[in-house]
């Protein structure tokens, strides 16, 4: 009785808590984030790894919170700070998934991802399970809150986890952090390059993505007319 009430108090903080980031989401600039963030003075880096570390896990988009680190600071310390609030992020989403809300996250991912990329995802470990990780975290399209909860219900550990989302996350978060930084300068020849890397990175992953999703989409169909 006592575990199912507490099954009901996390559902229900979580679904109040995604219902507060959808709409903060909608109605919540990233430069609202940083003059928010400028008003903290010196709190205003230990706030913002605090916004990345908890917002991602109720589904706040994290390409908001990662503009808004780099307009308030920079690309090099935006980057640092990113990082660290995305890994712990990260380590508690994983964490949520595996030991608090699993029912409840393995209904989401299986709308969300599919019966079939979730098993995949589910059973995944070792050296294919880490670069698997490690190109889906580098792909803008792949849900990042989706990666984080389906690893979460896997067999991977969250020493491997951690590793491989590192990697991965990189060049990404400098990519967002450097548009973030120029922003301010739309008409710059800075800003043109930051925004033609946000591009290449979009449309790089993108056909790395096809090709990842194509190639497990033809085997689960070939599969699936071996089993008729």
């Amino acid at each position: 009785m006592e575990q199912d009430k507490r099954k009901i108090g996390i559902a229900v903080t979580i679904g109040l808590g995604a219902v507060l980031c959808v709409w903060l989401a909608t109605t919540v600039s990233s430069q609202q984030i940083q003059q928010w963030l400028d008003l903290l003075g010196q709190w205003a880096v230990p706030g913002y790894i605090l916004l990345f570390t908890l917002l991602p896990a109720l589904f706040f988009p994290v390409a908001i919170l990662a503009l808004a680190g780099g307009m308030a600071f920079g690309v090099i310390w935006g980057s640092i700070y990113t990082f660290v609030g995305a890994m712990l992020n990260c380590a508690l989403m994983f964490l949520l998934a595996r030991y608090l809300a699993r029912d409840r996250v393995q209904q989401w991912l299986k709308i969300k991802l599919g019966q079939t990329w979730l098993e995949r995802m589910e059973t995944v470990t070792g050296k294919k399970g880490f670069a698997l990780l490690v190109l889906l975290r580098l792909i803008p399209a792949v849900p990042y809150n989706a990666i984080n909860y389906a690893f979460g219900l896997g067999s991977m550990s969250l020493g491997q986890y951690l590793a491989a989302s590192a990697v991965g996350i990189i060049p990404g978060t400098v990519v967002f952090i450097n548009v973030g930084d120029k922003v301010a300068q739309p008409g710059s020849q800075q800003f043109l390059w930051a925004v033609l890397l946000l591009v290449a990175l979009v449309v790089v992953t993108g056909v790395l993505g096809r090709a990842i999703f194509g190639t497990n989409n033809q085997q689960t169909k070939g599969e699936n007319k071996n089993e008729t």
